[in-house]
Parts: structure tokens; sequence; C-alpha cells
């Protein structure tokens, strides 16, 4: 059975997800989302919250680069998929938003 939950898309790489909207200040994403699929985004936003910059991290490799841009990578495909999930599972407001959002990103 289908639920309603919000995707909430804050700073960096800070992804949560509620049952209700909350701070009207956060951007987030109504969908419809069934058992099986809210483990889909838990296990994506864990990704998301094992990729937070820490301060050590910075200390640790500063100079580390192909680390930094394997992990750029990753990022980068995880925030591609959170969205085609969010744009999947969304309702027709939010498909119109993420569809807003991409045009404006591809300069149309």
């Amino acid at each position: 059975m289908k639920q309603t939950f919000y995707v909430s898309v804050n700073q960096g790489s800070r992804v949560e997800l509620f049952t209700e909207k909350t701070d009207p200040q956060l951007i987030q994403y109504e969908v419809e989302i069934d058992e099986k699929e809210i483990e889909d985004f838990r296990m994506l936003i864990e990704k998301f919250r094992d990729k937070d910059i820490e301060p050590q991290q910075i200390f640790s490799r500063p100079f580390n680069e192909p680390a930094s841009d394997r992990e750029k990578q990753e990022l980068k495909y995880d925030t591609r998929h959170l969205y085609e999930l969010i744009y999947e599972n969304g309702t027709e407001k939010t498909r119109r938003e993420l569809e807003e959002l991409q045009k404006q990103n591809s300069g149309a």
C-alpha cells in the first residue's frame, strides 16, 4: 500500500525522508511509495549520510585527488539516482517541479 512521504533535499548531501511536511524553508518533494520503495529511499539516504564531509577527512587526505574525484563521481551518480526515484514516485506536482528545475538547469 502506497503512503505519502516527503523527501527533503538540503544543502550539500543532507537528504531526509519525512511522513509529513516540515520546515517550509526546506525543499520537500512529495512522493507516493510502498514499503519496498521506502527501503530504497532509506538505503540511498544512508549513502548520502556516509558521504557527509567531516573535517578530519579533509586533513587526512588533502591532496588525494583520485579519491576525491571518485567520491565526486559517486555523489553525482547517487544524486541523479535520488532525483530519478523522486520523479518516478512523485506526485503530479512533484514531477512538474522537477521538470521545471531540469529546464532551468539546461538553460531552456
